[in-house]
């Protein structure tokens, strides 16, 4: 169990392992897509010089399916070499698997932080540290998937700008992405190895989790007892009171459970050990072990039947 974070600041209880499961989640579906856009992007580009073919006259349909098998390809139903669809398909796909490791390293890098100092990126002599300050654990690991996400849409971006390109074969638009895609593909790879290694050794501190969660006093299970509350009370009129204590809670310096106990609208309607209840984290994960259950079950299918 570790605090759920939305807008930086503590929510409602989640697990490290539905955290975790949306990555696998996510993952999951790239490889889906990969599966997907293979047959399109896997094809032969063979047009002569302005797509016809018309050279090798007669033997031109045999030459091009001969050479597709040669090289593994299929042979596409008409020449593309100005319509970049299937190559700028495989720089989005590129971009979409950096975003997704950088949303990694970014929720990484903030639970490393002193504040949270959760979870950790695994430690290895000369990783991480300081020049200055011996007492540093820099998420290196994290910085690179941060950057990859970072220059990733730029580049995807450059594909894109050269899509329209002149007549049957265009000038500087193809040339503008001799670069740019094998640097994609640079900085994905990167990225994947980075990613690998940090999942492989994560290091996780559950003491200074449930710790962190009680930061609040209690304020983290406040919308279980709002909820709760609302089917005797109705919604706004629980929503109000419970409210109203968080902000009593705060102000004396109190845990929520005891301003809770000491209000006779909530007592009246809920008894000790259903505010017990209701404030212990443990009881108020949802579905995260169905997101995480679910979460592997896809993964295991797709590596079944790659």
């Amino acid at each position: 169990l570790l605090a759920g974070r939305t807008w930086l600041q503590h929510a409602t209880p989640v697990t490290l392992g539905m955290k975790l499961a949306g990555v696998l989640g996510a993952i999951s579906r790239h490889r889906q897509r990969l599966a997907e856009l293979r047959p399109r992007v896997l094809v032969l580009q063979l047009g002569g010089a302005s797509g016809s073919l018309a050279a090798l006259g007669a033997d031109a349909l045999p030459v091009a399916e001969a050479l597709a098998r040669e090289l593994g390809l299929s042979l596409p139903e008409q020449p593309w070499h100005t319509q970049r669809d299937r190559l700028v398909e495989v720089g989005a796909w590129l971009g979409l698997v950096a975003g997704s490791l950088g949303k990694l390293g970014r929720d990484l890098s903030l639970l490393m932080q002193t504040e949270a100092a959760e979870v950790f990126e695994p430690s290895a002599p000369g990783k991480g540290g300081s020049s200055t300050m011996p007492h540093k654990r820099n998420p290196v690991g994290a910085a690179v998937l941060i950057a990859a996400a970072t220059r990733a849409p730029g580049l995807v971006s450059t594909l894109f700008s050269a899509m329209p390109q002149e007549h049957e074969r265009s000038l500087g638009l193809w040339h503008a992405e001799w670069e740019t895609l094998p640097e994609l593909f640079c900085l994905v790879s990167g990225a994947l190895q980075q990613a690998q290694a940090i999942v492989a050794g994560l290091e996780v501190d559950a003491a200074r989790m449930q710790a962190n969660l009680e930061l609040t006093h209690g304020l983290v299970l406040a919308e279980a007892v709002s909820i709760a509350l609302a089917g005797r009370l109705g919604r706004e009129a629980a929503h109000h009171l419970v409210e109203q204590s968080c902000k009593r809670a705060v102000q004396e310096g109190r845990h929520l459970r005891l301003v809770l106990g000491d209000t006779p609208e909530v007592t009246a309607e809920l008894s000790d050990a259903e505010l017990d209840r209701l404030l212990d984290p443990a009881h108020y994960q949802g579905q995260a072990r169905a997101w995480v259950a679910r979460a592997l079950a896809e993964h295991r299918t797709l590596l079944a039947h790659s």
